[in-house]
């Protein structure tokens, strides 16, 4: 809708893109939030967990919106990151498009018997091989249900299987700090013939046109 437009996030603080999109969620129906919603925008974008802050979103950011709400006592994440109001340097789509791969890879792990770590090392080895290592540095994703973060985690410690029925976050990103990052983020639950995606965003690198 008109939230992921250039004319309402261009010169806008973090905090009221934030707030804007809390109040969206509690008028589409949602009981609560399911998190502080993080906006982060240029540099801030780096930081996994940024807080909102009084920085406006300037012409050329990414724009990292990692949100979710609560319904009737379960919870949902996501995060998707976006170009504001020009076309993307070559380094933003250079590391968006490894991130995309990496977050694919993720998801087309999640299946019932499959090792847990195995999920965070089919996202990780997509960065590490195009030589960005050093700049994913927390695990691929989390349960999500009753709580936000719960078992079982999907990170370079994990341990045990996933089984059949599970909710599970697929969240692999890049920080260049000072620069800018990107994460993107689904909910899916496993299944046996594939997992199923509750978070339906499309995932191509929007451009929010000026």
């Amino acid at each position: 809708d008109d939230l992921l437009s250039a004319g309402s996030v261009l010169g806008r603080s973090e905090k009221a893109i934030a707030r804007d999109l809390e109040w969206r969620m509690y008028d589409g129906g949602a009981d609560a939030i399911a998190f502080e919603t993080i906006v982060a925008s240029g540099p801030h974008s780096a930081v996994p967990h940024h807080r909102p802050t009084d920085r406006v979103v300037e012409r050329g950011d990414f724009l990292k919106i990692d949100f979710g709400a609560a319904y009737r006592g379960y919870h949902a994440d996501c995060t998707r990151t976006c170009v504001v109001g020009a076309e993307p340097a070559d380094w933003q789509r250079e590391i968006y498009d490894i991130v995309a791969a990496a977050q694919r890879a993720g998801c087309e792990a999640l299946l019932p018997g499959a090792e847990r770590i195995g999920v965070d090392k089919a996202s990780r080895a997509v960065i590490d091989e195009a030589g960005y290592k050093e700049q994913f540095g927390h695990g691929t994703g989390h349960g999500v249900g009753l709580e936000v973060h719960e078992a079982p985690t999907l990170g370079y410690s994990a341990t045990g299987t996933l089984a059949g029925r599970m909710t599970v976050t697929v969240e692999p990103g890049i920080y260049l700090p000072g620069r800018g990052g990107v994460r993107i983020e689904d909910t899916l639950v496993v299944r046996a013939d594939g997992p199923e995606l509750l978070t339906p965003l499309t995932k191509e690198l929007l451009v929010l046109d000026a």
